[in-house]
């Protein structure tokens, strides 16, 4: 396998790329318009198939914003400012912390990008550097470039219709540095994708937390296309991706060599409207789509009965394939002959279709329902990619999903997309601001890291834990502000939250708010820490949206010392056999049976000391 990354790293500016917009998340999007885009011819007069893909999809874009996040700039209403001197400087900066080579002269251009993620059709980007490497454990990984650009706009939904926007990200300073293909294991990709964001955040120069980092990777195995996969946002999901689009790949290549074996040298696909046929048919999704006025178009492919359903892995199959591309064009999906019978298509619909459309026995058919326009177009982008089945791996874009896959998107973009920005005049990189960013190339992160051990007494594996946290800089200001030890505080704000998520709650539920908050109640004996599991659960499962709020819910309601005094009493009269025979040590027992009873509303070492002293006494006669 071969995989290329690329990382895309928001940058810690105070104002947008093009504009004086501040960077902030809107809670509020009171203002909103409308559009639809079109695609343009590239420098050299072409136009970019994934920009023709999109556009036939036919859907408008709405974008919904807050002058507080956004402007003029960002609806495409007035040409862009000067750009963000902070932004360049950080990007210089970056760009020799990889040992890569500057620009005498940073050219903007405009990529073309019609999928509404950008208000005006194109993404203003330009190459800062190229070539450097990346030292992943002793070994180099070589740099392609290093680029500035403008965010995309926050996706806020889409219907059938449309697509909407929230435009507070759109412009937001964006580095991406794209590494040399990497052949090895998935698990040697994702540690240069670890390394390498280790290296941003020692400048101390970019933006923290879920969102603020995405990876795309370019994945190819022996003999076929690249596939571009677009928005890995969790570094832990990046092995699993690429396994499943590896497997994916190697699957297609099972499939195409099946094809090959029945001696096809080419996939004929013919298409045709049969509605007719299927105004009182016996599958329900089909009559619905007819009685609501919908067109039923139908794709045979001659010679690939039966596989169109078969999995040579559990989950990958041609069928599946082409219904994440009506999926992409608005539909919902297709029914394929290798599964008529379980989506209710008869066997006698069967073969009056197979007459209608001149097909042999040994042909394939692919339904298709949607308005006219849709159903047709989704068609013709049927029978392209069953023309491609041959090959095994065509090249495409895809977008990871939450649970470690792939699904289609458009076709890979080709180099017909780009044009210069005329309205962003060159800027030229002196010799003497290259020398000025030099002097504040960081220390490298492994250094860092070794500063938290010593300053902080945490054990290496929790320092680095806390270093590629998005909670560095809270951690520190905590561990400066509160009694609490700082190895207390790293594992509230670290391990617990990666604890939990690993049990399936969403972290983004449990934000730095409520960790902070968390930490300030333990600090001022509000709950004890052995609770913060299980407040954070409650949290973290929508039952609560704060700390105080979890411990009413949990009812956690703090102990007297009285009240600890009696508990621990009982627990002493009921073990007097166990404490005469065992001595100093029946400790252990009676306190996991007092924490039993305590736990989560007063803190362990006050019962730990509590409870020796009772022994303490009561070995001197006095209980």
């Amino acid at each position: 396998m071969k995989v290329g990354i690329e990382v895309h790293q928001q940058l810690a500016t105070k104002k947008k790329l093009f504009c004086s917009c501040p960077i902030v998340k809107s809670e509020t999007l009171p203002l909103q318009f409308e559009r639809r885009l079109r695609p343009t011819q590239s420098e050299l007069g072409h136009i970019d198939p994934a920009a023709v893909f999109e556009f036939a999809k036919g859907r408008s874009n709405v974008y919904r914003w807050n002058p507080e996040s956004s402007c003029l700039v960002e609806a495409d209403e007035e040409p862009p400012h000067k750009m963000n001197e902070e932004a360049i400087d950080t990007s210089i900066l970056i760009a020799q912390l990889l040992h890569s080579n500057l620009v005498d002269e940073i050219h903007v251009m405009r990529k073309i990008v019609i999928d509404g993620s950008n208000t005006s059709g194109f993404q203003r980007t330009a190459v800062i550097a190229l070539g450097g490497e990346l030292s992943v454990e002793g070994e180099e990984v070589g740099v392609q470039t290093v680029t500035l650009e403008e965010d995309a706009a926050r996706i806020l939904g889409e219907d059938a219709h449309s697509r909407f926007f929230a435009l507070d990200r759109l412009g937001v300073s964006l580095v991406e540095i794209s590494l040399d293909p990497i052949m090895g294991t998935p698990e040697q990709v994702e540690k240069a994708a670890l390394y390498l964001g280790r290296a941003l955040r020692s400048t101390g120069r970019v933006a923290r937390g879920l969102g603020t980092i995405r990876q795309d990777l370019n994945i190819s195995t022996t003999g076929g296309s690249v596939v571009e996969v677009k928005g890995v946002q969790k570094l832990n999901l990046l092995a699993k991706v690429i396994v499943y689009e590896l497997t994916r790949q190697v699957g297609l290549g099972k499939i195409a060599a099946d094809i090959k074996k029945r001696g096809i040298r080419r996939v004929r696909c013919t298409t045709k409207d049969v509605t007719d046929l299927f105004r009182s048919a016996t599958s329900k999704v089909l009559v619905k789509s007819v009685k609501s006025g919908e067109r039923v178009v139908c794709v045979s492919a001659e010679g690939l009965a039966g596989l169109l359903g078969y999995e040579p892995y559990q989950g990958i199959r041609l069928g599946k394939e082409l219904a994440e591309i009506a999926r992409a064009n608005s539909l919902g999906g297709v029914i394929h002959s290798d599964e008529f019978g379980r989506q209710g298509v008869s066997k006698e619909e069967a073969e009056e279709l197979e007459k209608a459309m001149g097909a042999g026995k040994g042909s394939a058919f692919v339904l298709v329902a949607g308005d006219e326009s849709k159903a047709n177009g989704t068609a013709a982008l049927l029978e392209v990619r069953l023309g491609q089945a041959l090959g095994g791996v065509p090249a495409e874009t895809r977008a990871a999903t939450e649970e470690g896959e792939t699904r289609y998107m458009r076709p890979r973009p080709g180099p017909a997309r780009m044009y210069p920005e005329t309205d962003v005049p060159e800027i030229v990189v002196s010799p003497r601001r290259k020398e000025r960013l030099f002097e504040d190339v960081p220390v490298p992160w492994g250094e860092k890291v070794k500063e938290y051990e010593k300053k902080y007494s945490l054990s290496p594996e929790l320092a680095l834990q806390v270093y590629d946290s998005e909670f560095a800089h809270t951690f520190e200001r905590l561990a400066q502000g509160t009694r609490l030890t700082p190895s207390v505080i790293a594992t509230l704000l670290v391990e617990i939250p990666v604890r939990l998520t690993r049990e399936g709650i969403k972290e983004e539920k449990i934000g730095e708010e409520v960790l902070v908050e968390l930490v300030h109640a333990i600090d001022e004996g509000r709950v004890a820490k052995e609770a913060a599991p299980d407040l954070l659960r409650v949290v973290g499962e929508g039952k609560a949206v704060n700390v105080e709020e979890a411990a009413k819910f949990l009812k956690l309601k703090r102990l007297g010392q009285a009240e600890l005094g009696r508990i621990i009493d009982e627990v002493v009269r009921k073990n007097r056999s166990m404490i005469l025979s065992k001595g100093e040590d029946a400790f252990s027992p009676l306190m996991g049976e007092v924490m039993k009873e305590v736990r989560g509303r007063v803190d362990g070492q006050l019962v730990g000391e509590a409870l020796r002293l009772r022994l303490r006494k009561r070995g001197k006669g006095k209980g």
